[in-house]
């Protein structure tokens, strides 16, 4: 035992040595395409079973299913990404487990031969002792045995929780999608009331303040006509347009968005963007016939200081330039 547990030693140094030298003779990889970790890892693994010498040939089907895994987690998309690498590192644990599995009943085998050679030779020393030794060796096969059945039931049962992992990952995606739907058709419902809320009080809104620039009047509308980080206008908000449209009549307007410094630039541009072109779309629903651009321009050209909230309230903001 002690030899075999010193082979043992020497085959997984060696395993580990050949999975460092090829990950050291892998070609290296652009940034875009950096391998994934937890890929990597895994194929080291089953790269560190390939070269153990006492396990080559071993579990040969498990560590098919073993790669296929690994290759449908190298391309698996986000969405399934945690289940294709729950099956991954289940399958790596299973081939492992059932090369161990085929290595013991080799050994199993090795030791039943073992066994008959020491019962042909007791022929020649002390009866009893051949058989203490035999009933021994029996034993240790048998305790073997038992130890891989173990391990192919053990990796049954993880496959089976990683298929049930994965089907209820979907259910659970299948959920979040419908309530999503739920959530965007009570949005819609909750901005048709507020559109029809908004028309019918447009003939006494006010106009939202507006200062002259040159021959061209620009009309401003603070950050808080619109819903927290999205481009929906409030009630108030939404009927001034309407009374706005009426005084523009068929006049070219330039409408463009803007948002303080808080938060990644190409967020800010967005919804600026989205901001202006709600704005412009209620104008032309509205009865504003001239032409209509908009623009978001994210954090530029503030109006106030963005180091206080006040001055960040300012520069949230959509600006309406008809000439």
């Amino acid at each position: 035992m002690r030899a075999f547990h010193s082979v043992r030693i020497h085959a997984l140094a060696r395993g580990l040595a050949l999975a460092a030298a090829v990950a050291l003779a892998a070609p290296a990889v652009s940034a875009d395409d950096e391998i994934d970790p937890v890929v990597a890892r895994l194929q080291a693994q089953l790269a560190q079973l390939d070269g153990d010498a006492q396990l080559a040939g071993m579990g040969g089907v498990e560590r098919l299913k073993a790669q296929q895994a690994v290759q449908a987690l190298a391309v698996a998309k986000s969405k399934e990404y945690a289940s294709a690498q729950f099956v991954a590192e289940r399958r790596v644990r299973a081939a492992l487990a059932a090369a161990q599995a085929d290595a013991l009943a080799r050994q199993s085998t090795d030791l039943d031969r073992e066994r008959d050679q020491i019962m042909v030779t007791a022929a020649r020393r002390d009866a009893d002792a051949a058989r203490r030794d035999a009933e021994r060796l029996r034993m240790q096969s048998l305790a073997r045995q038992e130890e891989a059945e173990r391990e192919r039931t053990a990796a049954a049962e993880t496959f089976a929780l990683a298929e049930q992992a994965k089907a209820d990952a979907e259910q659970a995606r299948r959920l979040a999608a419908s309530r999503g739907r739920e959530a965007a058709l009570a949005r819609e419902e909750a901005e048709l009331a507020n559109s029809l809320v908004a028309e019918a009080l447009a003939a006494e809104a006010p106009l939202p303040p507006s200062r002259s620039v040159g021959p061209a009047t620009v009309y401003t509308l603070a950050g808080s006509a619109f819903a927290s980080g999205r481009a929906a206008l409030t009630t108030e908000a939404n009927a001034s347009l309407r009374r706005l449209a009426m005084e523009i009549g068929g006049r070219n307007v330039e409408v463009v968005g803007y948002t303080d410094s808080q938060g990644a630039a190409t967020a800010n541009q967005a919804l600026s963007l989205r901001r202006a072109e709600a704005v412009a779309a209620i104008l032309k629903e509205s009865g504003a016939s001239g032409s209509i651009r908009t623009d978001g321009r994210g954090a530029a050209d503030p109006v106030a200081d963005n180091g206080s909230a006040e001055g960040r309230a300012a520069n949230r903001r959509v600006e309406i330039t008809v000439r």
